[in-house]
């Protein structure tokens, strides 16, 4: 890219991708700041189309897209969506959910429009067109998407999206006491760095007290850094397209990676369930109640609570019936295949998660329908909302909200299920498909025990509260006269919402490991239960759905004894919790007017989970769980891990080099293990672990 200047890289990227402890960067130039700046500018306060500090020009202000054909390549794909907006437009009156089958013709035709831009200058009126006039989840769904996917977009770094939407992520009573900050003019609040510093403690929804049990888990499931991670792996293999040409998604095995990343969001809930005491993920029964209710606290921008559900909820309601029946009917159809076809497994499994999710790649998307969706729209029903009479949308319509609702959990264990009963027809791997000839793990060195704690995170929700209209004329502040538009009285102001998030103490382990010669090798360590909630063993048999994976990487092997050390802090697909919207801009700022140097890298990629997220919150007096460490030949991957893109600047979506080796995602876990005892080879090890946790609350007050 011209716009960067380099000076070296190496970094994470996603599922079963490896890292690097020093993550080096590229830097910035001025070009690429002034970018920069135009995505911190047009997504702030985004619910406001009057307070832009920078002055577009009437080019901007009076420009249609469809009467400057000559900004656009490939017209053809823009046809439909310049048929559509003119006629039927659709503007913040209605809630914006990909979900909703009629919707996802506005995402698609707008997510064109941004990424068919012939340049610069095409691609920013047409962006501040959408901004001004069209639906701002839309807006902003569909302009994430498609800047992440341009190739001359690649490194930009966005604000949160938690931080460009706090309604979706932070409860009612966070949002209106940012609110009464501002309307009280800041009163008795002090400076810090020259703005207005508001700190508001922000609650789980749990705070008045559990509904039920499963409202214990509401620092995990709530967590901010886990659902945008989410939302962002929603938004890099969108269902409604095949994806942009030359980042085709089956270029990344999108069907298997879906299977993969929910299979993972299930066995790492389940345990943080052991660590409250609780069970089994409960099944989702269509025609039984489903125990666990959940009030989310959220509200929507318009002022709508988001629909709540009470314990003990039977879903098996008239208005259901057509949704239950439709479930039924696709469903029989993915079980005929599972059960009848005679694709390999890597074939059969790819195949599979695409007819599950439903996605445009599935090999015959009116036969087999979406169950995802099914599901989704059978478990979000509400009361109707908007002049069409839909139901409002829950948390089950919005992948940014999906995550804090425990049936998200318990429809895609009924989703799994399909992939589990196509593994069982495949051969276990018994021990000449696990043994590495040659190659031994010796002995595990890991600490005696590790180490959980409640930390607190800040998030900026100045988004959250309307602002006036300032002019640089009254005003020498030094932000708002570079865009920033958060000021009150022509001062800037930051509010910020503080949450007691889990975490945990760095920690290491060394393998011993002995070879017959150099060669490569893969590395992975995963993380599962040793009991179950009443203290009774988990045998592997029964428990190989529950191992999470922690990390995954090569080793290059010496003839002889190997001591491979590896700090947590190097684990793949783990980043760091987001820079606020307020540093973000200070230091785009900086790096402007300035020689501080603005660095690029995926330290904080939008595609990985939060580092302390990593390990379950265990006990207060420890609480047993097990590794388990795999030493394993290399199978080289297709195309080269990085070839086709710059893993400084990009997670590479639709690359078809995101992976380290060719593996199934979860081996050995992936197939029903039968006999364990043929997991009984040299270079596997399990290593029982204590998690100890050095608190007992979740809530702030």
């Amino acid at each position: 890219m011209k716009s960067l200047t380099a000076v070296a890289f190496v970094v994470a990227a996603l599922i079963a991708c490896g890292a690097s402890k020093h993550i080096e960067s590229k830097m910035a130039d001025k070009d690429f700041l002034a970018k920069e700046k135009f995505f911190l500018e047009i997504f702030q306060h985004i619910y406001q189309d009057d307070v832009f500090v920078t002055k577009f020009d009437d080019s901007y202000a009076n420009y249609k897209p469809w009467e400057h054909l000559d900004d656009y390549k490939r017209l053809e794909k823009l046809t439909d969506f310049f048929e559509l907006w003119p006629h039927k437009p659709l503007y913040d009156d209605e809630i914006f959910t990909p979900i909703v089958p009629r919707f996802k013709e506005y995402a698609l035709g707008m997510a064109k429009l941004f990424f068919y831009a012939k340049d610069w200058n095409a691609f920013t009126h047409a962006v501040y067109w959408a901004r001004m006039h069209a639906n701002k989840q839309l807006f902003v769904y569909s302009l994430t998407m498609a800047a992440l996917s341009r190739d001359d977009l690649q490194g930009i770094t966005f604000p949160a999206i938690y931080e460009i939407f706090p309604w979706h992520f932070f409860d009612v009573e966070t949002l209106e006491a940012a609110e009464r900050f501002k309307m009280h003019g800041f009163h008795n609040v002090k400076k810090l760095d020259k703005a207005y510093n508001v700190v508001i403690k922000s609650n789980y929804s749990n705070v008045y007290g559990d509904v039920n049990y499963d409202h214990n888990l509401a620092y995990f499931t709530e967590d901010i850094g886990f659902n945008a991670f989410y939302y962002y792996y929603q938004i890099d293999y969108p269902y409604w397209t095949h994806g942009p040409p030359g980042h085709e998604y089956k270029k990344d095995k999108r069907g298997e990676l879906y299977l993969y990343v929910h299979q993972q969001l299930l066995a790492r809930y389940y345990l943080e369930r052991l660590s409250n005491d609780i069970g089994e993920i409960p099944h989702f029964n269509m025609y039984g109640t489903y125990e666990p209710g959940y009030f989310s606290n959220l509200r929507y921008y318009q002022g709508v609570s988001f629909p709540n559900r009470p314990n003990a909820y039977n879903f098996y309601q008239s208005d259901n019936y057509e949704a239950i029946d439709s479930i039924h009917l696709y469903g029989a159809r993915i079980a005929e295949y599972v059960d009848t076809t005679t694709d390999d497994y890597r074939t059969a499994v790819e195949k599979l998660g695409n007819m599950l999710e439903g996605n445009l790649d599935s090999v015959n998307l009116k036969k087999y329908g979406s169950l995802d969706r099914f599901y989704r729209n059978l478990v979000s029903q509400s009361r109707p909302y908007g002049k069409y009479g839909e139901p409002l949308p829950g948390t089950q319509s919005h992948y940014e909200t999906s995550l804090r609702d425990p049936i998200f959990y318990s429809i895609y264990k009924e989703i799994l299920e399909y992939y589990w009963r196509l593994t069982a027809h495949f051969p276990e791997y018994k021990h000449d498909d696990l043994v590495f000839p040659g190659v031994s793990l010796d002995k595990v060195h890991v600490p005696d025990a590790l180490y959980t704690y409640f930390e607190y995170f800040d998030a900026d929700i100045s988004n959250a509260v309307n602002v006036g209209i300032a002019t640089s004329e009254v005003t020498t502040d030094e932000l708002y006269k570079f865009g920033r538009n958060s000021v009150y009285h022509g001062e800037s102001f930051v509010i910020k919402a503080r949450q007691l998030r889990l975490n945990h103490h760095p920690f290491e382990f060394t393998l011993d490991v002995t070879s017959d010669k150099a060669q490569k090798a893969i590395v992975k360590i995963f993380i599962g239960p040793k009991y179950d909630e009443n203290g009774h063993d988990l045998y592997l048999e029964k428990n190989y759905k529950n191992f999470f994976e922690l990390d995954h990487y090569i080793v290059d092997l010496v003839a002889g004894v190997n001591h491979l050390k590896r700090s947590c802090e190097e684990f793949g697909m783990w980043v760091e919790d987001r820079t606020t919207y307020f540093e973000l801009y200070r230091k785009v700022m900086d790096a402007t007017v300035s020689d501080y140097k603005f660095q690029l890298n995926q330290e904080q990629a939008h595609c990985g989970v939060p580092r302390r997220m990593m390990l379950p919150a265990g006990k207060k007096g420890g609480m047993p769980f097990q590794f388990f460490f795999m030493v394993f030949p290399y199978h080289a991957p297709e195309v080269e891990q990085y070839s086709t893109f710059d893993p400084v600047l990009s997670c590479g979506v639709g690359s078809g080099s995101r992976y380290i080796d060719s593996l199934p995602f979860g081996f050995p876990f992936n197939r029903p293990i039968k006999h364990g005892y043929h997991f009984e080879v040299d270079n596997f090890k399990f290593y029982d672990i204590k998690i100890y946790h050095k608190e007992e609350t979740s809530n702030v007050v």
